[in-house]
């Protein structure tokens, strides 16, 4: 799966029309911060790499600045709850439940959809943002 913006957009390499946008990797951590890689290629051709190894870096691989290298989801949840503490009331020590809220990860997205199929929402989000819903198109 990946995009295509049919509309010219401005890369390392120039204006481009027809930029050829997918996923090419994504990272998550502890905290539910899931980045994903973005991959710019001037057409669907340029993917492809003719050499018996694969490259750390694609050597086709376009920058934008306005899209980007990378799409940075939360993936967060507020959760509350009670802690009995010692607090200090007229000189004597009293315990007491004080409720607190903290931010935790939330992946229970991925438990209706892959990974991807979470990237490529937002990514597809990102670029209709962008350029207009019109101008994107899935390939």
């Amino acid at each position: 799966m990946a995009f295509q913006i049919n509309k010219p957009i401005g890369t390392d390499a120039g204006i481009i029309d027809g930029a050829y946008i997918r996923i090419g990797g994504y990272n998550i951590n502890k905290n539910g911060d899931v980045v994903f890689i973005i991959d710019i290629f001037k057409d669907k051709k340029s993917t492809e790499v003719e050499t018996s190894y694969v490259p750390v870096i694609h050597p086709n691989k376009l920058k934008s600045s306005e899209i980007g290298i990378s799409l940075d989801v939360k993936m967060t949840t507020k959760v509350k709850y009670t802690k009995i503490i010692t607090k200090q009331v007229d000189g004597v020590d009293t315990e007491m439940e004080e409720e607190f809220t903290k931010t935790v990860s939330d992946l229970s997205a991925f438990e209706s959809k892959t990974i991807f199929e979470v990237g490529y929402e937002k990514l597809g989000e990102k670029l209709a943002s962008l350029f207009g819903q019109e101008n994107i198109e899935i390939v």
